[in-house]
């Protein structure tokens, strides 16, 4: 037997549906093949993990790797490495980002964003609370870091934004249409919370940032906050955040 973690994460309130929605996705892509799927669950950091066995184990362990995402180890990361992540304990800390990469809780070595590096990057010198108020630099974003440090004797890993996510917050500040981050849900849910209080037609596009975190792009006559007013309590308690392009633009554009 084989007992795997994956990057993608499974937590929030529906977890245990959510799970119950990955079993029967991996049950219907392993069905012809010689290999038993035990167990479905999480790890203490909530990352997907299955337990196999079967001849073709191995053969599916690089399937469900593909469709998951890749944990890592230490050894792994070195400076100038770039590596998909999702953000971690947002707001504990004033000195900067953590970003889990699929590390061990043991390990304590998850990637440091620093403040000044962060800063550098949005071009704005702002406490660290309102740069990720305003860009939703939140819990259980998905993101890629690019390593810059590493000391693993000293715990220390230090890391910045990576091309994909500074790209995505570029495209997103520079359009017009505002977004909903639904982190913790999966298409179904969203879906039908939309169509019982009637916003389905307001969503212009669904943008996947990961396997449950979703962006809902509103149409251009749309605005945000109505539409979470109105969904938030078809999915309560799952986080749901606001990107709104004028508020980061009028943002970006005071120095002070």
């Amino acid at each position: 037997m084989k007992a795997v973690s994956f990057l993608t994460k499974v937590y929030g309130p529906y977890k245990n549906r959510l799970l119950k929605t990955v079993r029967a996705e991996m049950l219907a892509g392993i069905s012809e093949l010689e290999v038993k799927l035990n167990r479905v669950e999480v790890d203490s950091r909530f990352h997907l993990r299955v337990s196999i066995t079967g001849e073709d184990e191995e053969f599916v362990l690089n399937h469900l790797t593909n469709l998951y995402g890749r944990c890592l180890t230490p050894a792994e990361i070195e400076p100038g490495g770039t590596f998909k992540g999702s953000l971690v304990d947002v707001g504990e800390v004033g000195f900067g980002l953590f970003v889990d990469i699929g590390f061990d809780k043991s390990s304590r070595l998850d990637p440091l964003i620093p403040l000044h590096r962060l800063r550098d990057q949005v071009k704005a010198h702002k406490p660290l609370r309102e740069i990720s108020r305003v860009l939703c630099l939140v819990d259980h974003l998905p993101l890629d870091v690019t390593i810059n440090h590493v000391d693993v004797r000293n715990n220390k890993v230090e890391a910045e934004l990576g091309p994909d996510i500074t790209r995505r917050l570029l495209d997103w500040a520079n359009d017009d249409h505002e977004r909903l981050l639904v982190f913790g849900a999966n298409r179904t849910m969203i879906d039908g919370a939309l169509k019982r209080t009637g916003h389905t037609g307001d969503i212009y596009e669904y943008e996947t940032l990961g396997h449950f975190e979703t962006a809902l792009v509103c149409k251009r006559s749309t605005r945000a906050s109505g539409i979470v007013a109105a969904i938030g309590p078809r999915l309560r308690g799952i986080p749901i955040h606001l990107f709104i392009p004028d508020e980061v633009g009028a943002w970006l554009g005071d120095k002070t």
